[in-house]
């Protein structure tokens, strides 16, 4: 099983906030190198929020971020799509940037 924990740490107090969790379970329905997984998302007060499931994930070939993107991406889909137009033009909290 994975657990995803989303954790808010406030810079200004030094509190550690946990506002939302995820669980990846292998069903054990899968193959050696084919993967079936079921999939919860859960609010910060632990309810449960989206439930959902991967198919036939290639678990040899691909990482866990793969699988979490997956997961995500079939339990969410396009979520946050309609506000593209907006980002361009103002800040937004949903931009995401990405360091290597």
């Amino acid at each position: 099983m994975l657990v995803v924990k989303i954790e808010l740490h406030s810079a200004v107090t030094g509190e550690i906030k946990t506002i939302a969790t995820g669980k990846i379970v292998n069903t054990g329905t899968g193959t050696p190198t084919l993967g079936n997984y079921r999939v919860e998302l859960r609010d910060a007060l632990g309810r449960l929020w989206k439930t959902g499931s991967v198919e036939g994930f290639p678990r040899k070939r691909r990482l866990a971020w793969d699988l979490l993107t997956v997961a995500l991406g079939n339990l969410l889909g396009n979520r946050n799509s309609s506000e593209k137009s907006e980002r361009k033009s103002t800040p937004s909290a949903l931009s995401i940037g990405v360091t290597k």
